[in-house]
Formats: C-alpha cells, structure tokens, sequence
C-alpha cells in the first residue's frame, strides 16, 4: 500500500497530468484524473490522522478504508466539522467535484465538456478555496 508521501506525490503527479490532458483538449481524461487528486490527498489526510506510514487498505481493515468516495473518506480524514466551516468559495468547489466517481472511466468520448472539465480542475486547484489545497493544509 501506497505510504503517506507517495500519496502526497501522486495526488500532485495526477494534477500536473490533469492539466496537462485539459491543455490536450482531453475533457474526460482531466475530470477523471482529478477524483484521484482529491483521494490521494484524503487518503494522505487519513496517514496523518492515524499517525500511520501507510494507508491502510488492505487486511482487516480494507472494508473500511478501501473506497473512493469522497463523503466517506472526508469523514474518515476528521476534516468533515472544518470543511463546513470553511470559506463559502471552498463549499462550492467542494459541491463541485461530490459527484465524481471511479465509473467515470466508462463514460464515452465527449461526456464531459470543457466548460465543465474547467470548472472541476478549477474547483480542485483554486487558491486559496481549492478542494485540493485545503486538503494540503492538514496532510
């Protein structure tokens, strides 16, 4: 299992590729990509959280840890309290990107617009509001 600063990388790894597929014209690719920015920085929320190296999605725990929804890992982060009480612009990105999935990936060619794939890379990269470098404050 991935450890605490892999995570970190990855989840800043997967926004330089969403960029990069947006600058391609690669809509669906960039939303895609960008859930896995915001997993990989909860997830890497949660190590710190447990005061653990490793996240830990496998073995007894799987089931619990295991998962890609982003309710469920905000809760699992204890970020859940702080995110309602932060900026309105951070509630709406976070509105933003709920409705992600890892099923996105079966989504045919042009699903997504750019109108659209713009909004959500926004919502995860904005300064100071993004859903992404909120998370970054408590990783």
């Amino acid at each position: 299992m991935p450890t605490r600063n892999e995570l970190k990388e990855l989840a800043k790894l997967r926004l330089e590729e969403a960029e990069t597929l947006f600058n391609a014209g690669l809509y669906d690719g960039t939303v895609y990509i960008c859930g896995y920015v915001i997993e990989f920085a909860l997830k890497a929320r949660i190590c710190k959280l447990l005061d653990t190296n490793e996240y830990p999605s496998s073995g007894k725990l799987k089931s619990a840890y295991a998962v890609h929804d982003f309710e469920q890992l905000l809760l699992l982060s204890g970020l859940q309290k702080k995110i309602s009480l932060a900026h309105a612009d951070l509630h709406t990105n976070w509105s933003i990107i709920i409705p992600w999935s890892p099923e996105m990936r079966y989504q045919p060619k042009g699903t997504i617009s750019k109108n659209k794939a713009e909004e959500i890379l926004d919502a995860v990269r904005d300064k100071p509001n993004g859903v992404y470098r909120w998370i970054m404050k408590y990783w």
